[in-house]
């Protein structure tokens, strides 16, 4: 061990190099392999390179003791020219979130910051890529935990209190992992700023968990996608589907929830393509064209889609709500406006009333307010190609719901569908909703509308006129309503949704009395 120690000391006093100031002369490196702490007397312009801290991680993971494997590093800034790997087992923090060291890339050097390999940790550090961030080069990362396929995946990895900043791909990437825990104690502690691509992007990413996360100003503008959260699969249009599956499946298993998800124009808050059991839960949404989306990858002239959604519950998630602007200090910008709120989707097939479903879906107690669709099929909650999906308990558009029209179209509202249901569904719930004024313009639209065919709920999909068989149930939705007495038992201002009408000829009566 004195031995270790030794060349430890040799390491950090023969190489340090010359650079940007530092606040104080004196720097710690708290080396808890032996649990002492060694004072290096620096001058003002001394740092630490990447190459001599790689070393430092090298002599921290030959330790054979688990809880030996850790390494402080203080508060000062860091630059880093080359990919810094964090060994298995390895855990590298700042001192405290008062004393976080800064890492950032030199010039034009688009790499990932940091890698990770199974069982390490990172704490209380920033990284920062010092990229304008104008345009997306998915290689310049933040993190990246990449494992070999599938059956050899990185795991057990914690990601805690940091912050990341200033990437042109992605804040934290994963891919064939399992069981990574990407957490704050509070949302303000582990933030993702200023990133190309997506704050967190996980292909084929098993028992993800996301949690308290501030995750803002995502996207460059021009481009067609950018992400603050996803958890998808990659997809290769030369493989068959089996193959797709066997290569690259989806991510299964996630908890995402009580994020902060803030300041996205370019397209999807929080995004799953053919996700599996997840929870998507107490997030707040702000200022993101697209807010929650669960859909499936469409294969070519309509033939389905290699694996849909199933298992996802969207519960209790705030989307655009006045009191979170206010409580965030958050300014509504014209450039942010969200299109879609919520949206689940299987896959249509070709020449077919049927459809691959995405099925096990609850849309649960969401408040969503000012969604500005640009189309009649898109709306606050849109559900297309599912079976059994639950619609229930959610608060749609009752801010500012008891102004005149006049009024109402000039402000913060909801165009076109509280609760839009394209086609292809089956056994469906919307239930116990409540919806406030919708903005419908000149188009042909409703609170709760139903904007095509194959949504009655039969086994066959046969076209009919009572949209009530076969296990839907569609009832106690309410429009209109008065503030004043939601909390009240009385129901005066409270308007019974009675009659939904759609352009295929298909309505709903008779189902709402009770």
């Amino acid at each position: 061990m004195k031995k270790m120690m030794f060349v430890l000391l040799f390491i950090l006093a023969i190489t340090l190099l010359p650079g940007k100031p530092h606040a104080a002369s004196q720097m710690q490196i708290t080396n808890e392999l032996t649990n002492e702490t060694e004072s290096f007397a620096l001058t003002n312009d001394a740092v630490l390179n990447s190459n001599n801290f790689g070393k430092v991680l090298k002599i921290a993971n030959s330790n054979k003791v688990a809880t030996n494997k850790i390494i402080t590093v203080p508060k000062g800034n860091f630059p880093i020219k080359d990919t810094v790997q964090i060994p298995a087992g390895v855990t590298l923090k700042g001192q405290s979130q008062a004393m976080m060291p800064l890492f950032y890339m030199v010039p034009n050097r688009l790499v990932a910051m940091m890698t990770m390999a199974s069982g390490a940790r990172v704490e209380n550090v920033i990284l920062d890529g010092k990229n304008s961030v104008r345009e997306v080069i998915q290689k310049h990362n933040g993190i990246s935990i990449i494992g070999a396929s599938p059956t050899n995946r990185i795991q057990n990895v914690v990601i805690r209190n940091i912050q990341i900043r200033n990437f042109a791909g992605n804040g934290i990437y994963l891919k064939y992992t399992n069981n990574i825990s990407i957490t704050g104690s509070v949302p303000t502690q582990m933030t993702i700023d200023r990133i190309g691509y997506a704050g967190i992007a996980g292909y084929s990413a098993n028992n993800t968990t996301i949690r308290s996360n501030r995750i803002q100003n995502i996207g460059v503008p021009g481009e067609k996608l950018a992400y603050n959260i996803a958890l998808t699969s990659l997809y290769n249009e030369k493989l068959s589907p089996a193959a797709q599956n066997a290569i690259n499946p989806a991510s299964n298993g996630a908890k995402i929830e009580d994020n902060l998800i803030l300041n996205n124009a370019v397209w999807e808050g929080i995004d799953t393509h053919h996700g599996a059991n997840m929870m998507i839960q107490r997030n707040v949404i702000l200022n993101v064209k697209n807010a929650i989306l669960v859909i499936s990858i469409t294969l070519p002239n309509n033939q389905g889609t290699v694996n849909p959604p199933k298992n996802i519950t969207i519960q209790s998630n705030r989307i655009n709500n006045q009191a979170d602007y206010e409580r965030l200090k958050i300014a509504k910008l014209p450039q942010y406006k969200t299109a879609r709120g919520i949206v689940i989707a299987g896959a249509k097939l070709t020449h077919s009333r049927d459809a691959v479903y995405a099925t096990g879906i609850k849309v649960i107690g969401n408040n969503i307010e000012n969604v500005q669709s640009t189309s009649k099929y898109h709306g606050a909650i849109t559900i297309q190609e599912t079976q059994g999906a639950q619609v229930t308990s959610n608060h749609i558009q009752l801010e500012n719901t008891n102004l005149n029209e006049t009024l109402y179209s000039k402000i913060s509202k909801t165009n076109d569908n509280a609760i839009a249901i394209i086609r292809n569904n089956k056994q469906f719930q919307i239930k116990y909703n409540l919806i406030g004024k919708i903005y419908t313009g000149n188009r042909v639209t409703a609170a709760i509308s139903f904007q095509g065919p194959q949504n009655n709920g039969e086994p066959n999909n046969a076209k009919t006129q009572n949209v009530t068989a076969n296990k839907v149930i569609f009832y106690h939705n309410y429009q209109n309503i008065n503030m004043q007495n939601i909390e009240s038992s009385k129901k005066i201002g409270w308007l019974l949704v009675k009659i939904i009408a759609d352009n295929n000829g298909l309505y709903v009566r008779k189902t709402n009395y009770y």
